[in-house]
């Protein structure tokens, strides 16, 4: 009875006005009810628009990154395969003819060219320099240099540079798909 006072109280706290989320757009959450729990359903997020339009797909790819758009990719280290979760990926950057991975303990190598990398990575990937893609999930902090490259560092210690042509839409990104 308490869980039931509770949801019925919380479905009437999250209901917000058309003109706090945007026009003409509601904001709702369903709770699952115990035979929906029991029975196994998954959770579901869903995106209800009449078209696309560009606040939709931003709406949609912020809570792509949030939720963590899973997976994993297949690196090598020597002659061993590792299969590492986006999510633990700091930077790519290219070396000559190959990619190199680099995570918070590692370094490892994959056989994807950086264009082949940025059409499968999660949307918290992005481009900073014609030979490296960072995490923007995993920026530390940014050292701007107004005359040259600014210097990105990550948790860990690694960093890496994002050219001038490339530092706006990086901190577009960082804002988009973090928390304020």
């Amino acid at each position: 009875k308490a869980r039931q006072h509770f949801i019925r109280r919380l479905r009437l706290i999250l209901r917000l006005r058309p003109e706090t989320v945007g026009s003409k757009m509601k904001l709702r959450i369903e709770i699952m009810d115990e035979k929906e729990i029991s029975e196994g359903a998954e959770e579901e997020l869903v995106l209800r628009c009449r078209f696309p339009d560009e606040r939709i797909m931003q709406l949609q790819r912020s809570l792509a990154a949030m939720i963590g758009a899973g997976g994993e990719i297949c690196l090598h280290l020597e002659d061993e395969e590792f299969f590492v979760p986006y999510g633990e990926t700091l930077f790519f950057e290219t070396d000559g003819a190959r990619t190199a991975a680099h995570t918070a303990k590692a370094m490892y190598y994959t056989e994807l060219r950086l264009c082949e990398l940025a059409d499968i990575l999660p949307y918290s990937f992005i481009r900073v320099s014609k030979s490296c893609i960072v995490n923007s999930a995993a920026v530390s902090s940014i050292t701007r240099n107004v005359t040259g490259s600014s210097e990105i560092r990550f948790r860990g210690g690694k960093k890496t540079y994002v050219s001038r042509k490339f530092y706006k839409d990086l901190i577009e990104r960082i804002r988009e798909t973090r928390l304020r």
